[in-house]
């Protein structure tokens, strides 16, 4: 598995790098166009009652608080067609009542904003997102979290039917297809997910030599690998299976993605002496300008340089997670982007040839090179303080 690495995806000014996704239903779904106008149906044709599906029946907003997990996407393209997550639980979305949403997405996550007019019954509308932020882990193929982070920002419109839930894209390019997720997994005794408000991280604990990662919730699946003692892991999601808790986790800062019994885990404590839960908002925060601190860090851009100053922005959400916004001496910015007080990336991109990423620690200063740039950047800034 390759590292994995965080990379800020915001339609605002740090380093924008916007993904794109193809989601559309197929079988006995609507044909629909991304139009608000194109995805309403009349009244008559939509049913009323969905309060036994999972949908609310309030019409002034029947999206607010609602949980979904993607279904299927299918293309208006014959030739790419209809494709469906092999685990849908792995992609839900969380419109909250506040106009934010969540959003899971294999081993990434995102959150951001959305939008919605509704039609005189409710059940559809015009629908989009705003600004979004997410994780860049490396997920298995084949990566529908890049497909569904990339198409986001062409949703136009959106349509109840079937206790389901359309989100089309604009110019006839897609339907995302969302049933509701009624899955459990954040019931008593089984701990939440970040989205959900439960940890972001996790520390095996209570084992004398190792624990096993397995391929499947289960006991005879095949083992990944094994993690010691002090092993700080992240917390994708637990549910029940073979009357035990498994944890859905990956390692922090890169390595193969499995399940662990849930008894061996307990909450990491991050470097200042927090418990880190709920979902990681730094990098949307500071896709927005939304910085906690600001000042200058010792920098340079080139091989020889002597270091400068440059200027930064900070956004923290807690528990050592931040994404630090440098501003280079040509004007244009450098996200880096640090989770348990750890820098784990940065926004490289293609057009820039994805530069190497290093970090080395001395004392409390963080040493960070991408490519031929370097940075300096303390404890004080990530942590506060």
């Amino acid at each position: 598995m390759k590292p994995h690495i965080c990379f800020l995806v915001s339609v605002l000014t740090v380093g924008t790098m916007l993904l794109t996704v193809e989601i559309l239903p197929g079988g006995e779904m609507p044909k629909m166009t991304n139009t608000a106008s194109a995805v309403t149906e009349s009244a008559a044709s939509v049913p009323k009652a969905h309060a036994g599906e999972g949908i609310p029946v309030d019409t002034r907003n029947p999206l607010a608080g609602t949980k979904w997990r993607l279904l299927e996407i299918q293309s208006m393209d014959d030739t790419i067609g209809t494709v469906k997550p092999k685990n849908p639980s792995l992609f839900t979305m969380r419109l909250n009542s506040d106009g934010t949403v969540n959003m899971r997405l294999d081993c990434n996550s995102a959150s951001g904003t959305w939008i919605f007019e509704p039609s005189d019954d409710g059940l559809s509308g015009r629908f989009e997102f705003g600004s979004l932020a997410a994780t860049r882990a490396l997920c298995s193929p084949p990566n529908l979290d890049e497909r569904v982070l990339a198409q986001a920002k062409y949703i136009r419109g959106y349509l109840l039917r079937g206790g389901k839930l359309y989100l089309s894209l604009m110019a006839d390019g897609g339907i995302y297809a969302w049933e509701p997720d009624t899955d459990k997994s954040s019931a008593a005794n089984v701990p939440a997910a970040p989205e959900d408000g439960g940890p972001r991280n996790w520390i095996v604990t209570g084992v004398s030599r190792a624990l096993n990662l397995r391929e499947q919730p289960t006991i005879t699946a095949r083992i990944v690998a094994s993690y010691a003692p002090g092993t700080i892991l992240d917390n994708l999601g637990c549910q029940r299976g073979e009357g035990r808790i498994w944890c859905d986790v990956q390692q922090l800062g890169g390595g193969p993605r499995g399940y662990v019994a849930a008894e061996f885990l307990k909450p990491a404590v991050s470097p200042d002496g927090s418990v880190a839960t709920g979902p990681d908002d730094s990098a949307l925060r500071a896709g927005q300008g939304d910085f906690d601190a600001t000042g200058q860090i010792p920098c340079a851009q080139y091989l020889g340089q002597p270091m400068t100053q440059c200027n930064f922005g900070v956004a923290r959400a807690g528990g050592g997670y931040a994404t630090v916004v440098i501003t280079k001496p040509n004007g244009r910015s450098r996200a880096i982007f640090f989770r348990m007080g750890k820098p784990i990336g940065a926004d490289t991109s293609e057009a820039g040839g994805y530069p190497e990423f290093r970090a080395t620690k001395e004392n409390d200063l963080h040493i960070i090179r991408i490519g031929d740039e370097r940075y300096e950047i303390p404890d004080a800034v990530v942590l506060g303080g």
